[in-house]
């Protein structure tokens, strides 16, 4: 068998077919084996962090003080000194009723007055006149003792005629409404020439708005352990239960700014509703809240050292049980279920379930699946102030 020569070309032409084959081949092995990289979450990493644990129950703002100025004496409405809604001090005048017929009364009170009194001196000047003719059997016994009864009488008459004097200068004196307090006035309710009945006839409404007060109910559960904490913190030294900061959140959110007390506590529970009735009192310097007002209570009623707190949007429910999506060492999603205590505020105070230090996801749970990686972008926790 005769062996052909190989040429040097053949053998270059293999050579570099060789290595084109094995270089697509370590590149197809290289695309088979990639992996792409996981899709990018927002993640927090936890930490212990003392916390105030509270309630926020619906209160009802009130005026700290209120009054509906009635009219006393019947009469026509002859003047107003007030803008509504103005602010207004004790014994400052608010309304004029006619005091034309009172004014009479009493001019004529007076006259009776005195006509009593003058009557009263001429019999006491007879009781003196008598007296010493006694003695000497000069006038009967019994005309002196009538004189005298006729004097009490008489002095009786003159108290009377006081008394009468002092009401129709009631009478007067009511004719002109003044502020039973300082405050803020409402709308006039009646318009001046109207005919006002005594006792009857609503004029306006005056309130106090600083302080102010809000009113709220909580549960008989709730107000057990309220007590209990209040007589640690008693026994502890610290503030008592009246004396406890109270907050209040307002309609758009936000925190008032002055911090309320709770000063009074209702002395029974209400047997319909198992409720409580409690009393705050706010500073109002600037007038911000009025009565009527949409807010809520915060009462804090625990304190904890080292709390572990998680954004509610970061807590996904499934059939009643709660998750965390948690962020391991190796970048991989795990959903780990935890049991959640209060929440404060927009936070969930967890219980059991996570540790100090891990991450959490808290947006783009939808692409953190279990077991998938992915790219943590590690956010600030945030904290709650104390």
């Amino acid at each position: 068998m005769k062996i052909l020569p190989i040429r040097p070309s053949c053998i270059v032409t293999c050579c570099l077919l060789s290595f084109f084959l094995t270089a697509y081949g370590e590149q197809a092995l290289s695309a088979e084996t990639a992996v792409p990289p996981g899709p990018e979450v927002t993640v927090m990493r936890i930490g212990a962090q003392p916390a105030r644990l509270s309630l926020d129950i619906v209160g009802e703002i009130r005026a700290f003080r209120e009054v509906e100025l009635r009219a006393r004496v019947s009469g026509n409405l002859m003047e107003m000194t007030f803008k509504p809604g103005q602010e207004v001090k004790e014994g400052d005048l608010l309304f004029v009723i006619d005091a034309a017929p009172y004014e009479t009364a009493l001019a004529n009170a007076r006259a009776g007055l005195a006509q009593a009194r003058a009557s009263l001196a001429r019999v006491r000047q007879d009781v003196e006149r008598y007296k010493p003719l006694l003695p000497d059997n000069a006038i009967p016994r019994q005309v002196y003792d009538q004189t005298v009864a006729q004097a009490a009488e008489m002095q009786a008459v003159v108290d009377s005629r006081k008394a009468e004097v002092g009401r129709a200068q009631l009478d007067l004196d009511y004719t002109r409404v003044r502020s039973p307090l300082s405050g803020r006035i409402g709308l006039q309710k009646v318009e001046v020439g109207t005919l006002v009945s005594a006792g009857q006839t609503v004029l306006a409404t005056v309130s106090t708005l600083n302080p102010i007060v809000v009113y709220f109910s909580i549960s008989e559960n709730a107000y057990l352990a309220y007590t209990r904490r209040t007589e640690s913190r008693r026994q502890a030294g610290q503030a008592d239960a009246a004396e406890q900061a109270v907050e209040l959140v307002l309609a758009n959110g936000q925190i008032y700014s002055e911090k309320g007390r709770i000063d009074y506590i209702d002395p029974t529970v209400n047997p319909t509703t198992g409720t409580l009735t409690l009393r705050a009192a706010f500073t109002n310097p600037n007038n911000l809240l009025l009565p009527g007002m949409n807010s809520r209570v915060r009462v804090y009623y625990d304190e904890i050292d080292a709390a572990l707190l998680v954004p509610q949007k970061a807590v996904t429910e499934t059939l009643g049980q709660y998750f965390v999506t948690v962020i391991g060492p190796d970048n991989k999603a795990e959903l780990r279920p935890v049991r959640l205590g209060p929440r404060l505020g927009e936070l969930w105070l967890v219980e059991t379930g996570l540790t100090d230090g891990e991450r959490i996801v808290v947006e783009g749970l939808q692409k953190a699946r279990p077991g998938m990686a992915v790219i943590p972008v590690l956010v600030d926790q945030p904290l709650i102030g104390n």
